[in-house]
């Protein structure tokens, strides 16, 4: 059975405001997704692998490469279908943008120490 590409305009947009700002406007994945905690943890886990594959760990995911950030989404699309219903991918996009973000943020308060 072939899968159907969902159509752009029925692809569930992007939440409004700042990730990881609820208190000012934003959302969480955790509340936009409204996902159980062991598929959260699972897909965050799983995603967190996938940009260790394809992304640059020590840049923030705007300053990735192009085509690694087309590489990740294309990996992203083939393991997870059930995000290809959202516009970009965008929870993929997210997960990557505060994984790596919190990365290379550690790695450059070890260098502070």
């Amino acid at each position: 059975e072939q899968e159907v590409e969902p159509l752009p305009n029925s692809l569930i947009p992007w939440p409004h405001g700042a990730l990881s700002k609820p208190n000012h406007g934003g959302y969480t994945l955790h509340q936009v997704l409204n996902w159980n905690e062991k598929t959260y943890k699972c897909m965050q886990e799983g995603l967190h692998e996938v940009c260790e594959e394809y992304l640059d760990l020590r840049l923030m995911f705007p300053n990735q490469a192009p085509v690694a950030v087309v590489m990740f989404l294309n990996a992203v699309r083939l393991t997870w279908q059930s995000l290809t219903t959202k516009k970009d991918q965008w929870p993929a996009q997210d997960f990557a943008v505060m994984y790596l973000k919190n990365k290379v943020g550690a790695d450059k308060a070890k260098l502070r120490v």
